[in-house]
């Protein structure tokens, strides 16, 4: 596949003060300009995702080690805010996230904007990458949002190797789309168990990722509730983009099993009833600073049923070693944090860099 990247130099022309002449100022460089093409060339490997869930797992622990800036996220387009172009719709989910920061002492900083949701036609987004030194933007990443789904899923697989049930025999997807597709994908990296139950909202989009997914190597059911995935799977998986709860306290409830929760990157937005959260016995978070704003701990904290101090954080969770016996009811709350966009944006650069002096 061929890289395509732009890199344009502007010559700033100012007028010679002794010859009245137009002589050269300076030279403005302009950033290195990378497409999807480019970026999907460099990351679509079973190399790239193994290494990024590694790179993923250093990047949380340097957050929980306070060697990372985060900036306050923006979000934009979704509640409280108004919805984009004042659209009144039942199914209205669209937003724009941005989010930014750096780690102290590395050479740079990045700014991600990642927009979706219905009624927007599809993801998109784009990563920018700028010198820490200079201040100047590097880069820009116009990775569609690629980039965003896909360390995304390499917490989600991260969290399933330090959270999950050492036997897994069944994975219970909750959703159908872009982000349920990529969590499967990287959950190869980290378990041998290519069953599935899928649930979702739609009957013919689970139909369509059900053949998708056996294509692919995986068996699949479909589930005609959502709380036959707690009844019957070792691991679940969370990604649709819910504010009402979806998985609701049963008796049958399996157990251990462990619940990787991705939809609710936003305020309001919940796939857990906080009684299920509360019946847990270990509560992991990306980002303990974010639990009380988003995510699925959000209602469970406001109504008391847990304590901040019940939450852990997933970079320092990896530095502990885990008890020989599974504690049982484990969630993983992933509302997103700029360390990983971070993470990425300089693997992808990096990687881009480098097949760029060796072509």
């Amino acid at each position: 596949m061929r890289q395509v990247h732009f890199e344009l130099i502007i010559i700033i022309m100012a007028e010679d003060s002794a010859t009245g002449a137009a002589a050269p100022q300076q030279q403005q460089k302009l950033p290195k300009i990378y497409t999807l093409e480019d970026v999907n060339a460099i990351t679509d490997t079973i190399q790239f995702r193994q290494e990024l869930i590694k790179a993923i797992r250093e990047g949380f622990q340097s957050y929980s080690k306070k060697e990372f800036n985060a900036c306050p996220i923006q979000t934009m387009g979704a509640a409280p805010m108004a919805p984009f172009g004042g659209i009144r719709d039942d199914n209205y989910a669209a937003q724009t996230c941005v989010k930014s920061g750096y780690v102290t002492g590395a050479s740079h900083y990045v700014i991600k904007v990642a927009s979706g949701g219905h009624p927007l036609p599809s993801n998109s987004g784009l990563m920018q990458v700028y010198s820490q030194s200079t201040g100047r933007l590097e880069a820009l990443l116009l990775d569609e949002g690629i980039l965003t789904e896909f360390r995304t899923a390499a917490a989600g697989a991260l969290a399933a190797s330090l959270l999950a049930p050492p036997s897994i025999r069944k994975i219970g997807m909750l959703g159908t789309g872009i982000q349920a597709r990529y969590q499967l994908l990287f959950l190869q990296q980290v378990t041998s168990c290519r069953t599935v139950l899928l649930w979702g909202r739609t009957p013919s989009k689970m139909t369509l990722l059900k053949t998708e997914l056996e294509e692919s190597g995986w068996n699949v059911e479909l589930a005609s509730a959502p709380n036959e995935l707690l009844e019957q799977c070792d691991l679940i998986v969370t990604t649709t983009c819910a504010r009402e709860p979806i998985l609701t306290l049963t008796e049958k409830r399996k157990k251990p099993q462990h619940i990787t929760c991705i939809g609710a990157d936003a305020p309001g937005k919940m796939e857990l009833h906080p009684s299920l959260v509360a019946q847990s016995d270990l509560l992991v978070a990306d980002c303990l600073m974010q639990t009380k704003e988003r995510g699925e701990y959000q209602l469970a904290l406001s109504q008391g049923l847990i304590s901040s101090e019940a939450i852990q954080e997933i970079g320092s969770l990896v530095d502990q070693t885990m008890p020989d016996s599974h504690p049982g009811w484990t969630i993983f709350d992933s509302s997103g944090v700029a360390v990983q966009d971070c993470v990425i944006a300089k693997m992808a650069y990096d990687s881009l860099l480098a097949k760029e002096t060796s072509s």
